[in-house]
């Protein structure tokens, strides 16, 4: 057995040992043979393996993959650039606390310096986003391994000595490591339970919440009767046990004169969260699966695996509309039918409640949180909040996808976010059987940016640049991978879909869309 060999199989033990089913390969000379070994041996072993010539999307639907099961999934590459690849997922499973394990093939370390091809520094390249990087020679020493969360990315770096003909695969079996220790500090429920009694202008901002916090969540909400906003993420929008609860629209967030905001799960979408780095005055405390608080200032931020247990006495609601609704909001809904917003709402409508929905950054997830029908639930709603990018998201939402069987997932994106992420659909053909629908929403470019206030006031010839205006289409992308394409433009009835993955395009009004964000000013 070759030095190589030896160091492909104790790899592989050791990613066995962390629970590691799943991999998504990018194949090259110098990972050739941690990857032979694996191709020759994950048929026996029952696991499952994709493939992908590009690795920045490969990273990505590893992220989508381990977000969706919750368990470590590992990309594997070669040496040099491709490695640099893969750092856009890195940061955004960092931020979202999802265990992405990066396995990438370097030269002998004597080569670092050197100029020589392929010979890039790659220990550490992944810097804070990859806490614990292990730079591992042809001895294979994984002692380090105990020391991951599984709540963050992994970075294994392998230096294999040149690849010779007839590198063979040697048997190798999970090396068992110890599940990491979980350290908590003070009573949470108890600081939780004593921060609600305070004041009755306290509101509740609800994230992404892990599917298993969701009935204790909505439990203690219930008895809190606080007012709620929540993401669509949440699993919780559509509560019907919440709803003279739930708050309809961001734009009533501040009107209701919070002194304390508690957030519940990941960090929020909506433009009040950000407006309190200014808002000292309003006490904020966090709880979460994820190490970040979400604000610059000072805050109070609980991370816990578990939502705690608590017991709430019954709180009388907070005077308001019952329910908190936007009566502004839904006229303007109503009379802008063909308006960006219109059709979102209209999308959701046909959507079934228990498909699968992946709101690709940025337009896409404040729209739906805006505008999507509060009347059909749809609790299986994803999004890739943690660093906030648009790229790698149709990649991601194919990896959520992934086991969906005979039900159907929708990924909703802008049409700039599409363009990022156009090799995507190279992973298709290997996934199993289901009925995809790729939503592109096509307004010509990034029109989010000129609502920003602080580029409201730019001029056309600006704008051409800002908003990176085009005007492409997608109906020949969706032929190149052979996938069936169905356009929707402003005006028409909602189309038949059929079929497996489907690329559906959303031509909003301009007109429109302009005359009802004017009208939300």
């Amino acid at each position: 057995m070759t030095v190589n060999s030896r160091l492909a199989a104790t790899t592989l033990g050791h990613l066995a040992g962390l629970g590691v089913t799943e991999f998504v390969i990018c194949a090259g000379a110098r990972n050739a043979p941690l990857v032979m070994s694996l191709l020759a041996t994950c048929q026996e072993k029952g696991l499952k393996v994709y493939h992908h010539f590009d690795e920045r999307p490969a990273a990505f639907f590893a992220m989508g993959l381990a977000k969706r099961s919750g368990h470590p999934v590992a990309v594997l590459t070669t040496s040099g650039t491709a490695v640099a690849e893969l750092l856009p997922a890195t940061i955004e499973a960092y931020y979202s606390g999802i265990p992405l394990i990066l396995v990438t093939a370097d030269r002998p370390s004597s080569f670092r310096g050197s100029g020589a091809p392929q010979a890039i520094e790659q220990p550490g390249i992944f810097g804070p986003y990859a806490p614990v990087a292990l730079d591992i020679g042809g001895e294979g020493d994984f002692a380090g391994l105990s020391g991951w969360s599984r709540r963050e990315p992994l970075h294994l770096n392998l230096c294999f000595e040149e690849p010779g003909p007839g590198e063979c695969c040697q048997e190798w079996e999970p090396v068992m490591l110890p599940e990491p220790l979980v350290t908590e500090s003070g009573d949470v429920g108890k600081i939780l339970s004593s921060f609600c009694k305070g004041t009755d202008r306290l509101i509740v901002l609800l994230g992404e919440l892990p599917r298993a916090w969701r009935d204790s969540v909505e439990a203690f909400l219930l008895a809190l009767g606080a007012p709620v906003w929540a993401e669509a993420t949440s699993g919780l929008r559509e509560s019907a046990r919440l709803c003279e609860q739930m708050i309809r629209s961001e734009s009533l967030v501040a009107g209701l004169g919070p002194r304390q905001v508690l957030r519940i799960g990941g960090v929020p979408s909506l433009r009040f969260w950000r407006d309190l780095e200014k808002r000292t005055d309003i006490e904020v405390l966090s709880l979460s699966s994820c190490d970040f608080s979400g604000l610059a200032r000072l805050s109070r931020h609980f991370v816990r695996d578990e939502f705690p247990a608590i017991t709430m006495e019954q709180r009388t609601r907070v005077d308001g509309l019952p329910p908190f609704t936007d009566a502004k909001l839904e006229d303007s809904l109503t009379k802008h039918y063909s308006a960006e917003p219109s059709m979102v709402r209209e999308l959701s409508r046909h959507i079934p409640r228990e498909a699968l929905v992946f709101l690709g950054n940025s337009l896409p997830i404040r729209e739906w949180n805006l505008a999507a029908s509060f009347e059909i639930p749809h609790p299986r709603a994803y999004a890739s909040r943690g660093a906030n990018g648009i790229d790698g998201q149709i990649a991601t939402f194919l990896g959520l996808s992934e086991g969906e069987g005979e039900g159907e997932a929708w990924g909703i994106f802008g049409d700039l976010t599409a363009l990022y992420d156009l090799n995507a659909p190279a992973l298709i053909g290997q996934l199993g059987r289901g009925r995809r629908r790729v939503v592109i929403l096509n307004n010509g470019g990034g029109r989010i940016f000129s609502r920003l206030p602080s580029m409201a006031g730019l001029t056309e010839p600006h704008k051409q640049v800002t908003e990176n205006r085009h005007s492409r289409h997608f109906e020949n992308w969706a032929a190149m991978w052979d996938l069936a394409y169905v356009r929707w433009p402003a005006g028409d009835p909602f189309p038949e879909i059929s079929g497996e993955t489907v690329v559906i395009e959303i031509i909003p009004d301009e007109q429109s869309t302009e005359a009802f964000w004017a009208a939300r000013k």
